[in-house]
């Protein structure tokens, strides 16, 4: 299961990386429509988290909460993914989703001190904060893990 929890990591950083290189490299100060009135790749960059929440304000605590804790997360998925005994799919490559997008982010906050993103999705007036690849591995791992939960309870039952 180390290998599944590794695996699931490093694909996830890896396409985290290389689609960050790619937007930047062809969508930097341009936006792409895809699905007009829908979804656009547009290149964005956000110094603060999720929604640009934190992406103004104290300094030492935008640090604080967008590099210090993040470390913290991922040592303890660390720990989970490869110490924990588990013989769960589902759970062990959530988890790596999770640590590979999460090093994705904390990765270019270290370096950059902003992450970039460029799905784009809106409909009319609506229009959903921009994200990554490394977000949506998180979410993806995160979906996972509540399956994971959801499934054994029924499977227990």
């Amino acid at each position: 299961m180390k290998k599944l929890f590794l695996a699931a990591a490093l694909f996830s950083f890896v396409l985290d990386r290389v689609t960050k290189f790619l937007a930047v490299k062809f969508l930097y100060g341009k936006s792409v429509t895809v699905i007009p009135h829908f979804f656009s790749l547009r290149y964005a960059e956000n110094p603060g988290a999720a929604f640009s929440i934190l992406s103004s304000g104290n300094e030492i605590l935008r640090k604080l909460f967008l590099i210090v804790i993040p470390i913290l997360i991922v040592v303890v998925i660390l720990y989970y993914g490869l110490f924990k005994e588990t013989k769960d799919k589902l759970n062990i490559t959530g988890l790596g989703l999770i640590l590979g997008g999460a090093v994705g982010n904390l990765y270019d906050r270290i370096l950059h001190g902003k992450v970039i993103d460029f799905f784009d999705f809106y409909i009319g007036n609506y229009h959903y904060p921009t994200f990554n690849v490394a977000d949506t591995c998180v979410f993806l791992g995160c979906l996972l893990l509540v399956l994971h939960h959801y499934l054994g309870k029924k499977m227990e039952s």
